[in-house]
């Protein structure tokens, strides 16, 4: 399954024949370096690897000495992120080591899934991470704990807490996939894509931009 690497860049709307008007996610997606192949003999299953973020010269000052020689030992330019795509043999061919994919790979009206990290919200209670009712605020036995979790008590046997229990926590900055999302548009000449739905993440976030895997009709 092949796929891009991009940022988002934030929210705008676009206005349709007709004049509705519909809100879209900004999607900015250079073109990404295949950085190399991995293949079934050498590494026992097969994946494009794609670079993105063309580093400065003062970027490379600051980047990981080894990674720095596999760009140079290659004869490419150093990026700041590479990702593995997993594909068959006829898309490991379509790719030489050193070429580029543009957002040209996307088509209006296509369905896609965008991965990316969720916004992080901190350490939080059990009525915002789990949403879960609290105590009614006109209850005359809970004395200012309206939004506790309550007794978490096992007793003797077994004695403990269970792992996974809803408790408060740290929120967000989580690994998310939305899936059917649908491209609105694709501006070739400013590498932008232009994605109707939700786009988890925040603004000049990494995302992950693939063709959908399930394919439903919108």
């Amino acid at each position: 399954m092949k796929g891009l690497i991009g940022t988002k860049i934030g929210m705008t709307t676009v206005f349709g024949a007709d004049g509705t008007a519909q809100p879209v996610t900004v999607v900015e997606i250079t073109p990404n370096l295949v950085f190399g192949h991995r293949t079934k003999e050498r590494d026992g299953y097969m994946a494009l690897q794609l670079a993105s973020g063309e580093l400065t010269a003062k970027g490379e000052k600051r980047a990981n000495k080894p990674k720095l020689g596999e760009y140079k030992k290659r004869g490419q330019k150093a990026h700041k992120v590479v990702k593995e795509f997993r594909v068959d043999a006829k898309g490991l061919g379509e790719h030489a080591v050193g070429s580029a994919i543009t957002v040209a790979m996307f088509t209006k009206g296509e369905p896609i899934d965008v991965t990316a990290t969720s916004r992080g919200f901190g350490f939080q209670g059990v009525m915002k991470r789990h949403h879960m009712k609290g105590a009614a605020r006109d209850s005359s036995t809970a004395h200012e704990l309206h939004r506790h979790p309550g007794a978490i008590g096992q007793r003797k046997t077994p004695g403990r807490v269970f792992r996974n229990k809803r408790l408060p926590g740290h929120m967000g900055t989580e690994t998310v996939t939305i899936q059917n999302l649908k491209v609105v548009d694709v501006i070739l000449e400013s590498h932008i894509l232009l994605v109707s739905g939700s786009v988890p993440g925040h603004d000049k976030c990494q995302v992950i931009v693939r063709p959908a895997v399930k394919d439903h009709k919108q």
